[in-house]
């Protein structure tokens, strides 16, 4: 046997460079691939969380839309309901027009800008 070959156990903390060179870049991997995944469920719930404030809003504004769409059919029954009771027929029909009389002879009066009129009869 050889006497310079010593037999026996290493030293409990003995690690060669090589050894410690390899057990960081497999700690540079592992650390990077948690980040990443990390970073895509991060990305992940930001996106639906996105969705769900899109969908949110767009609800109200479909609901808004709605609201418009009948507030402005209910605007044109109310114009031509003022135009019926408007037009001539009906005012003819009145009861209060029925005891009126007609204007014989009409004194009309002009108003101008800037001038001052004094009516006598």
């Amino acid at each position: 046997m050889n006497p310079r070959i010593v037999v026996g156990t290493l030293k409990h903390g003995f690690r060669s460079k090589r050894k410690i060179e390899k057990d960081s870049i497999q700690f540079g991997i592992t650390s990077t691939y948690v980040f990443m995944v990390s970073v895509i469920c991060v990305l992940l719930l930001y996106y639906v969380w996105i969705l769900n404030v899109n969908a949110t809003k767009w609800y109200t504004i479909r609901q808004l839309e709605i609201e418009k769409t009948q507030l402005l059919i209910e605007k044109e029954l109310l114009d031509v309901k003022i135009a019926e009771l408007e037009s001539l027929g009906t005012i003819t029909k009145d009861s209060e027009t029925e005891g009126m009389e007609p204007v014989e002879s009409a004194d009309y009066i002009v108003v101008r800008e800037g001038v001052q009129y004094v009516y006598n009869n």
